[in-house]
């Protein structure tokens, strides 16, 4: 009696094989097209623009309007790619950089050196010097946020919360 029960244990044996063999060619196949499909669409996915890591410094004045933003070290900036935000009690008011050192308009663009840049370029020792008195935000509030946002990447180069004092 005990031999048949080992013959019939081994007959059916090759039906196990076979199965695990399956389950494992599909395995493979599943694993081959999902490591293809990560290939393909990490490929698709464009990388975002560059984002420039500097640091500036900020003075408010209060007796001329004005808010100075100096570049104090870090990677150069491309002011086409700037966009400044104001923004006092709710209300908020852009100032983009791409009409600086025009003749009417609020931005101006210092160099170091004291004179006018003509540069597209925001360099170390650079200030930019926004005149809010023809924009309807008062400096004499308590506190402005700024937003100094590179407009390519729409990611926030600065926040800062600048206090006018007394």
């Amino acid at each position: 009696m005990e031999g048949k029960r080992h013959r019939k244990l081994r007959e059916d044996c090759q039906a196990v094989s076979e199965v695990v063999g399956q389950v494992l060619m599909i395995a493979i196949v599943v694993l081959a097209f999902s490591s293809i499909a990560v290939v393909i669409f990490s490929d698709i996915v464009a990388n975002p623009p560059h984002t420039p890591h500097t640091d500036l410094s900020e003075k408010i004045n209060t007796n001329d309007d004005t808010i100075k933003i100096i570049h104090s070290g870090g990677e150069a900036i491309d002011l086409k790619a700037i966009k400044i935000i104001l923004s006092v009690k709710g209300q908020s008011v852009p100032f983009d950089m791409s009409d600086y050192n025009k003749p009417n308009s609020t931005v101006k663009v210092w160099h170091f050196d004291g004179n006018l840049s003509n540069d597209n370029a925001l360099m170390l020792g650079d200030c930019i010097e926004i005149n809010t008195s023809q924009s309807n935000i008062s400096l004499r509030n308590d506190t402005i946020d700024m937003f100094f946002v590179h407009t390519p990447s729409q990611q926030v180069i600065q926040k800062v919360m600048l206090h006018s004092g007394n």
